[in-house]
């Protein structure tokens, strides 16, 4: 009976550990993708043709990289919130 009480003890301390690996690699992927976004250099106004006007519905206000009150996580310098340039993603 003893040796059934340890491999059921091992194989609960396998699992414990096995699933400390997995949390800590999803942990790692979010991360991961979190800093990806942020480490990508951002472009330059004149590369993604900026303009301080909107371009129909499109505009910096509504665009997913947008930062309130004037900035742009992908694109340099300081962007009118009725601005657009030519890598505006919707929301």
């Amino acid at each position: 009976m003893s040796t059934v009480r340890l491999y059921s003890a091992e194989v609960s301390r396998r699992k414990l550990l096995q699933g400390v690996a997995c949390a800590a690699a999803g942990v790692a992927v979010v991360s991961a993708a979190d800093s990806a976004f942020a480490a990508k250099p951002k472009k330059s106004q004149a590369d993604v043709a900026y303009q301080d006007s909107p371009h129909g519905n499109e505009r910096c206000d509504n665009c997913e990289p947008f930062i309130a009150p004037n900035k742009c996580r992908t694109v340099e310098g300081t962007v009118s919130p009725q601005g657009w340039c030519k890598i505006y993603v919707a929301k």
